[in-house]
């Protein structure tokens, strides 16, 4: 299996950390009190699917960095690309 860890700035959205059977998935955008970005949600079903085929795996841990867990869909960004005319990344994202 390929590794699932990277230096891809997108990729810094979602923490993995490693230990023993488990995986420990770090949302990393404290600021923005961790809302979920398309690349996030793209990143946490790319991991899931890949923990879901992998026997090693015995457990998924999901947690927030900072202040808070997750303050749901990042809104403002799909609306800031609406509002630049980019109306695919909001389909995209729901």
């Amino acid at each position: 299996m390929a590794p699932l860890t990277s230096t891809k700035p997108d990729e810094d959205q979602v923490l993995v950390e490693e230990r023993s059977s488990a995986r420990i998935l770090t949302l990393n955008r404290p600021r923005q009190l961790n809302a979920l970005s398309f690349q996030m949600v793209s990143r946490l079903l790319e991991l899931l699917i890949a923990y879901e085929e992998d026997s090693n795996v015995k457990l998924v841990i999901v947690k927030g960095k900072g202040r808070a867990f997750c303050a749901g869909g990042d809104v403002p960004a799909v609306v800031r690309d609406c509002s630049k005319g980019d109306w695919r990344s909001g389909a995209n994202y729901f």
